[in-house]
């Protein structure tokens, strides 16, 4: 395993923005910084499940992150070249590549918003890997949130026909929650409602996602969407999915519900 010497790998970072204007130079150096801190001899767990299952390098955590902090300065002073160097590095294929095209149009100056948003909407109207949608959707959200853009572009994700797409916009959602400030909460609630009465299996992982995050942060205001639900959703399938969701609750607040899903079934047992 090579060491990691901050100076050498601050050098080399610079080395690597020297060619940012020429995506191919940029994608050749890239690699071999990469291969210069893979960990080859790094044999993960075979029990593990992989973070992707991309072509992807066996790092040390921080030189990415590095990476793309060193990347900024010139990202912000060279938008449009930053653009091309993003499109270039997502058709390379390998999980490292893609990240830091994510992270590039997280860093794009606000005004270049509409130009993020095109590129994510291409991007995810194919699927990907999973690990690298996270990444892109947290990363790259950073600008048009920047610019009040991010909830009508993931408003359309959520009304789109496609269950996919409906399936990113709820992934989307549920990073958003997480630092989404409280008084901007009451229309989630609105948006929610549906998803949690059609119970499309399709979506269940990433809505199961999003009603974590929402009890984290208002979990009686949660709770209490729920019983609204359940109250008007008939079967037992919404009483199972109810269950699923306790262990997101305080104690008290999850019994509530709980006699809630009790009562449910009673009711639609006569």
């Amino acid at each position: 395993m090579t060491a990691i010497d901050l100076t050498r790998l601050q050098k080399q970072i610079g080395e690597l923005v020297s060619v940012f204007p020429e995506p191919a130079a940029f994608i050749k150096a890239l690699h071999e910084l990469l291969g210069f801190y893979e960990r080859r001899a790094f044999r993960p767990s075979s029990e593990l499940v992989p973070k992707t299952f991309m072509r992807s390098y066996k790092l040390p955590a921080q030189v990415l992150p590095l990476i793309e902090i060193g990347l900024k300065q010139t990202v912000s002073h060279y938008p449009a070249q930053a653009l091309s160097l993003a499109r270039a590095l997502w058709q390379d294929l390998y999980y490292e590549s893609r990240v830091l095209a994510a992270g590039i149009l997280g860093q794009m100056p606000p005004e270049f918003g509409a130009d993020v948003l095109g590129l994510i909407e291409e991007w995810v109207s194919v699927p990907m890997d999973r690990a690298v949608l996270e990444s892109l959707l947290q990363k790259a959200s950073r600008s048009p949130r920047a610019g009040g853009e991010w909830d009508s572009f993931m408003e359309k994700l959520l009304s789109s026909p496609s269950a996919r797409l409906q399936a990113v916009g709820l992934l989307a959602l549920a990073q958003d929650l997480e630092q989404r400030p409280l008084s901007k909460f009451s229309g989630i609630f609105k948006i929610v409602r549906p998803f949690l009465q059609a119970a499309d299996d399709q979506l269940e992982n990433n809505l199961s996602l999003v009603v974590r995050n929402m009890a984290r942060r208002t979990p009686n205001e949660t709770a209490y969407l729920l019983k609204q639900v359940l109250s008007d959703t008939a079967g037992s399938e919404i009483e199972r999915r109810i269950r699923d969701y306790l262990p997101y609750f305080p104690p008290e607040t999850a019994a509530g519900l709980l006699e809630a899903v009790k009562t449910h079934a009673k009711i639609h047992k006569q």
